[in-house]
């Protein structure tokens, strides 16, 4: 059965900065997961809230240490929304399979993630899509980066 994660932010009910206003601030919604040993299939950690009409231009997940021992890896990790839970990526492999941090900025955020915009309040979620081969206890950190535009904004 698969297991669910709260980071602080999550559990807090903190939502990120709004930026709202004529001269948009770029805001980031960062957190860093409770320690994790299983990795099983569909195990989500829930990040924390995007407020309405904030639009997304950049996702980073980033892990401190190996989660998966294995000499051949299976880990693999999704990045989104309820919802949508591959909105900003989908199938990560370049977290959590080598020794040391390892962190998937040089992938991009997909086309769809990219300059999406969130209608309500909505929250983050990372879900394990393949689980650990070797499964070794860690964290990840997450950083989504976005402005707001006003209700009425001209962002499609």
């Amino acid at each position: 059965m698969a297991t669910q994660y709260q980071t602080l932010n999550y559990v807090q009910a903190q939502p990120a900065g709004t930026g709202h206003g004529l001269f948009k601030e770029n805001t980031h919604l960062h957190a860093i997961s409770p320690v994790i040993s299983t990795w099983a299939v569909n195990d989500t950690i829930l990040v924390g809230y995007l407020p309405a009409n904030a639009v997304i231009v950049g996702a980073v997940l980033k892990a401190a240490s190996q989660l998966d021992s294995n000499g051949a890896p299976t880990l693999a990790l999704s990045f989104g929304i309820v919802g949508n839970t591959a909105l900003f990526k989908s199938g990560i492999t370049t977290v959590g399979r080598a020794a040391g941090a390892t962190a998937d900025i040089g992938t991009g955020i997909t086309a769809a993630g990219y300059l999406f915009k969130t209608t309500a309040q909505s929250t983050v979620v990372i879900t394990v899509s393949t689980a650990a081969a070797t499964a070794v206890a860690g964290t990840l950190e997450a950083d989504v980066e976005y402005y707001v535009e006003d209700a009425t904004g001209s962002n499609p």
